[in-house]
């Protein structure tokens, strides 16, 4: 079984690049390439890459800083909770967050996480990107 992004997943990956996340590209990272600039094309969803071969990847599109241009971060559960912990989000707030959305009936932890790290990166404090439920457009 391969890992999937919805389309909401990826729109609010999108948005959390915008919003000024940053990320040191590694091997073991998922990436998107909305403008499908890499060839070939994916073997896992259109658009969506694992960073298997660092290297061949960097060659591909021209280096770091072209790589980084193009491409954006799909952070996994783990790589959004551990970026949600250094933001000072802990599990109980996360916890209530997926309880108020339903989250887990809906199979949208994975978004609710990208958004509480939006709510973080637009607020200067843990408690005010918890106020917020917002929709990521």
């Amino acid at each position: 079984m391969n890992m999937r992004f919805s389309n909401q997943e990826l729109a609010a990956a999108t948005h959390l690049k915008r919003s000024g996340l940053t990320w040191e590209p590694a091997v073991g990272n998922y990436v998107y390439d909305a403008g499908g600039l890499v060839k070939p094309s994916s073997p896992f969803q259109p658009g969506v890459y694992f960073l298997l071969n660092y290297d061949c990847f960097m060659q591909r599109v021209g280096g770091l800083a072209q790589f980084k241009a193009i491409m954006t971060w799909l952070p996994t559960w783990h790589d959004a909770r551990s970026l949600l912990s250094a933001f000072g989000i802990g599990a109980a707030e996360i916890q209530h967050r997926l309880e108020q959305t339903n989250a887990l009936e809906q199979g949208t932890e994975l978004l609710e996480l990208y958004r509480l790290l939006a709510n973080c990166l637009h607020e200067p404090t843990p408690t005010a990107a918890l106020r917020g439920i917002g929709e990521i457009s």
